[in-house]
């Protein structure tokens, strides 16, 4: 309530304190002109001396160094950036590395320039204030150099194939101009109003020259953020659904987001700025990472996008999202630091419990993000990994072994997402500052009890494991255990497995209950069926027949490649009027049924052709009984 009672105090301080920035920025703009012509005669008269004279030989002489250290550079740099200029990438990630070299060529250059220069202004006696004059300039000089090297880099007006940010040439050329001019005007205003304020002090006209190149800055970056327009995608959307509420524009929000910005660093909030430029860069750029992320693979990812497209993403952006977005928030903490004036070690040794307490958080949340990417990490290989089988289950090419990842992978998903969370929950409350110890003790003895009581849980989750590392089934495949337990594996959890059965019903297994385990699709299948033929036939005659019948099989384009042996035949039993031939054959599981299907239709044909007959089974011959059974017949 005490801080409730204090807002009016403290909101008309603040606007006590904005007034006063006024007062003294009008002043500046006022009698900015006067100390301006004061430092022109002083710089006149200085050049016009013997001092002055000598420290534009200095700087002649510096600057000569810096530039022979930068050409001696592009000398053995040039064979290197000839090939970049030559070589056409071969992906958006070929031209990412592209722009890296040829960025990191060119600014070893700038940093040698730098280095000579201002290493050699110290081996002269300057006048008074003239060295801090030529090290701020020089330092200037680089840092709008750099900018130039970066905008390049980003949008290569000159070069399409080497463009990381997506824009037409017109807008490339406008951003590269846009970012070069922005880097001349924050630079004017880090620099140059120190040197006025130096001992020559022209205090106002130091405040002017920062008022005006920040203003200047900020009017650039909203004309940029208005007029430049969205980068373009290579991908076809699909339309937007009526339902769906129309996105928010990007660009008012970056306008906002500039002017409050500006504003509190034109009213002497310059820590405050930087922590809500970094903060709003941060929204921005985690809104955005994604779209960045996924350009560089632009040429493997599907032409169509859709909110429904089954087909995953490469492994590859999904691995380095998370990284890309851990580092922004890593650098905007940083900056947010650095504006404040405050490292986190201070904060942690500070006596107030508010900064201790936010201390532990941000190491809670940068434990939370090491978990999502180690959990992105994790479920995108397994995710991937079941799409390439399930690209080869319906091409019919699926392999025993990866049947069995088919089988394990979902559960390796499930155990590793439990173990991730578990993990993160007992990382944090220790390092919220919660023992974990007596946590730990406590579900130790709770799990004990919970084993107590759920025995038959425990039987089977511990019986899932054992029939899982000994490899007893997998999807898709047929099993039975006792007389009702059947179906094909659809399904498989820590505890149950979920069996569908040949008419429909799908039925929940626990693990526990499966005693002995038949597998119907292991491995192969051997086929049998009988074929009754008429007594008289020559058995001989058959089997060679059905001899032929299974080489022919063999020849089939569909059905050949799914047998293993060939289809066989010989005499199985004689009975009364009729010769039981038994034939089998040798398959892969699941194929028997389209083999014996064509081993029907070309065993009837042969026998048709070979004018051979089928038994009538239903029909029995009297069979002449020996004398003495005859004579105790009835």
């Amino acid at each position: 309530m005490k801080s409730l009672a204090d807002m009016p105090t403290a909101t008309m301080s603040a606007l006590d304190a904005v007034s006063s920035r006024a007062a003294t920025l009008a002043n500046a703009v006022a009698g900015a002109a006067p100390q301006f012509r004061t430092v022109e005669t002083d710089l006149v008269h200085t050049l016009a001396s013997g001092s002055g004279v000598r420290a534009v030989t200095y700087l002649l002489v510096i600057l000569s160094v810096g530039v022979a250290l930068e050409a001696y550079h592009r000398v053995y740099a040039a064979t290197g950036l000839r090939i970049l200029a030559a070589t056409t990438p071969s992906s958006p990630r070929q031209a990412l590395l592209f722009a890296l070299r040829k960025a990191l060529l060119k600014g070893f250059g700038v940093a040698l320039f730098a280095l000579g220069a201002i290493g050699t202004s110290a081996a002269f006696a300057w006048p008074p204030g003239v060295h801090a004059v030529v090290v701020s300039a020089t330092l200037g000089v680089v840092a709008v150099r750099l900018a130039a090297l970066a905008a390049d880099a980003l949008f290569a007006p000159n070069r399409a194939s080497l463009r990381l940010v997506p824009l037409a040439d017109g807008a490339a050329r406008l951003a590269v101009f846009a970012g070069v001019l922005l880097a001349v005007f924050l630079t004017s205003a880090w620099l140059v109003p120190p040197l006025l304020a130096g001992p020559e002090a022209a205090p106002l006209a130091a405040e002017a020259v920062r008022l005006v190149a920040g203003s200047l800055a900020a009017v650039l970056s909203i004309i940029v953020a208005t007029a430049l327009p969205a980068p373009t995608d290579h991908r076809r959307r699909a339309p937007q659904h009526r339902g769906r509420l129309p996105q928010f524009p990007r660009a008012v929000l970056a306008v906002a987001l500039i002017v409050a910005t500006y504003a509190l660093w034109l009213f002497g909030g310059g820590g405050a700025a930087l922590v809500l430029a970094a903060l709003g860069g941060l929204v921005f750029l985690q809104g955005a990472m994604r779209r960045i992320v996924f350009h560089f693979w632009r040429d493997v990812m599907p032409t169509d996008v859709s909110d429904s497209a089954d087909e995953p993403p490469p492994l590859a952006p999904l691995l380095v999202l998370p990284a890309a977005r851990l580092v922004a928030i890593l650098i905007a903490l940083v900056l947010c630091a650095l504006a404040t004036d405050m490292s986190l070690a201070g904060m942690a040794k500070a006596e107030d419990p508010l900064a201790r307490f936010a201390v532990r958080l941000l190491g809670v949340a940068a434990l939370v993000l090491v978990a999502d990417v180690a959990w992105i990490a994790v479920r995108s290989a397994i995710d991937h990994q079941l799409a390439r089988i399930g690209a080869a289950t319906e091409a019919g090419t699926l392999l025993g072994s990866q049947s069995r990842l088919l089988t394990l992978l979902p559960l390796l998903r499930t155990t590793a997402m439990v173990l991730i969370l578990v993990l993160l929950a007992l990382s944090s409350l220790w390092t919220l500052g919660i023992e974990i110890t007596p946590l730990l003790a406590g579900a130790g003895i709770v799990g004990l009890a919970f084993g107590f009581g759920a025995q038959s849980l425990v039987k089977d989750v511990i019986s899932g494991l054992f029939f899982l590392a000994e490899d007893v089934f997998r999807i898709g495949e047929y099993i039975e255990s006792g007389s009702s337990t059947k179906g094909t594996v659809e399904r498989i959890t820590l505890r149950t497995v979920a069996l569908r059965h040949h008419n429909g019903p799908l039925h929940f297994v626990p693990y526990g209950s499966l005693s002995t385990v038949r597998n119907m699709s292991r491995d192969w299948v051997v086929e049998k069926f009988d074929l009754p033929l008429p007594i008289e036939t020559d058995s001989e005659k058959v089997r060679k027949l059905l001899k032929r019948v299974g080489e022919e099989m063999l020849e089939d384009e569909e059905v050949g490649p799914k047998i293993i042996e060939p289809l066989k035949g010989k005499l199985q039993r004689i009975e009364p009027g009729l010769k039981v031939f038994r034939c089998k054959f040798r398959t892969a599981p699941g194929n028997q049924f389209d083999v014996r299907a064509l081993a029907f239709r070309k065993i009837e044909t042969a026998l048709r052709d070979a004018d051979i007959a089928y038994a009538d089974t239903t029909a029995r011959r009297p069979v002449a009984l020996p004398a003495t059974a005859a004579a105790n017949a009835p």
